[in-house]
């Protein structure tokens, strides 16, 4: 490339490249078929540089008196450049530019506007012969889709934590049981009949008292944000998976068991409480006789009992 010639960056080329006079791209810029944004190769910074930041082609300097006749680019081949790429840019973290490629197709013709062509329509970016690339801005869709989906969640974990969480560990904060964690929010987060609570375990429950922290438990869940009416279901989970769950009407039944011994809200839980596929926990076998029934419950409950003592 001598210095009488430009090489333009043309996006969606076969080779993105075009090489260009001086001259001419001087005039088109001064007119403003080329923005200030194209990007032009600067052999003196060994990489490409838009328009604004190349002030020798800036209109401020002095052009070369526009020709009175359209001027045309020759329509045969490129002149074959010397082989060999640009210089590279030295070595030490900063990104490798490759050398432009150049087109071997005909230069793209440009116009310079002169006096005849002053009344003339000017010339369209859809209509011209290269294309000018320019600088985005401005989000994506995807980006937006971002956005949309992490307000979405903000909103669900916010409305999640003041009709259900806030108002749980409120009132459980005023019982006896106030040192131990609870956790609660609405099935899958949206379901607003469901909820599931939480119950890390904790050092204060034990196996001699986990009926009578379910039993207060029962007694300071708060009703559906939406009817006021206790939940359809609410499960039970020491994790964040829903292990046991129990109508909502039963749940506000045993909380008002406050007056009935351990061995009477053992039983009560171990008859309406149900699995994580829906399934009782206790199912009758006939072919069992008492004791060997009676030995089946307290198993379940055992393991029922482990869930949420760690013991």
């Amino acid at each position: 490339m001598t210095d009488s010639q430009l090489i333009l960056h043309v996006k969606g080329t076969e080779d993105q490249t075009t090489e260009l006079p001086k001259q001419v791209v001087r005039a088109a810029i001064a007119d403003g078929r080329i923005t200030r944004s194209q990007l032009i190769w600067s052999a003196a910074h060994n990489a490409w540089k838009q328009v604004r930041e190349l002030p020798h082609l800036l209109p401020s300097q002095k052009l070369a008196p526009a020709p009175t006749a359209r001027p045309r680019v020759a329509t045969g081949a490129l002149p074959k450049v010397a082989t060999g790429s640009l210089p590279k840019v030295a070595t030490g973290g900063l990104p490798k530019i490759a050398a432009p490629q150049y087109q071997t197709g005909a230069i793209p013709r440009v116009t310079v506007k002169t006096p005849e062509t002053q009344a003339a329509k000017s010339m369209s970016a859809e209509s011209s012969d290269y294309r000018v690339v320019e600088a985005r801005e401005g989000l994506n869709p995807f980006q937006w889709l971002c956005i949309a989906l992490g307000v979405g969640i903000v909103l669900v974990v916010g409305l999640n934590y003041l009709l259900v969480d806030q108002p749980l560990a409120s009132r459980m904060s005023h019982t006896s049981y106030a040192q131990v964690t609870v956790y609660g929010h609405l099935g899958g987060f949206m379901q607003t009949e469901a909820l599931v609570i939480h119950l890390p375990p904790s050092s204060v429950v034990t196996s001699s008292n986990l009926t009578d922290f379910f039993v207060t438990l029962a007694r300071n869940t708060p009703a559906a944000p939406l009817t006021s009416d206790p939940f359809e279901r609410v499960s039970l989970t020491a994790g964040w998976i829903g292990q046991y769950s129990i109508t909502g009407h039963a749940w506000k039944e045993f909380g008002e068991m406050g007056q009935e011994n351990e061995a009477q809200r053992k039983e009560f839980l171990l008859d309406r409480m149900e699995d994580v596929g829906g399934r009782p926990l206790i199912t009758p076998n006939p072919n069992l006789d008492d004791a060997a029934q009676q030995a089946a419950r307290d198993k379940i409950w055992e393991a029922f009992v482990r869930n949420f003592t760690g013991s």
